[in-house]
């Protein structure tokens, strides 16, 4: 059985990673694919992500939202503390 390994075993590093085969090491996209379709029907500039918030249409749920979770976020941190 023949199996695969890095196209540069020599540059992988560590013994390891020389073992494994060359799909394991390509480099990752950037992002996925359902994102950039997304950010494709969005037409915004390259590199952004989404539309910029209008701090005027923050809602009560968000305000919510945010305290609740940095409540949670306080209480472990002091009961891992103390």
């Amino acid at each position: 059985m023949f199996k695969r390994r890095a196209p540069n075993p020599d540059l992988a590093g560590h013994p390891f990673r020389r073992s494994l085969p060359a799909h394991v090491l390509r480099p990752l996209p950037m992002f996925e694919p359902e994102v950039e379709a997304a950010m494709a029907a969005l037409q915004l500039p390259e590199g952004v992500r989404s539309r910029p918030v209008d701090p005027r249409r923050i809602t009560v749920q968000d305000v919510k939202d945010f305290l609740l979770a940095y409540c949670a976020c306080f209480l472990a941190v002091s009961a891992f503390i103390f």
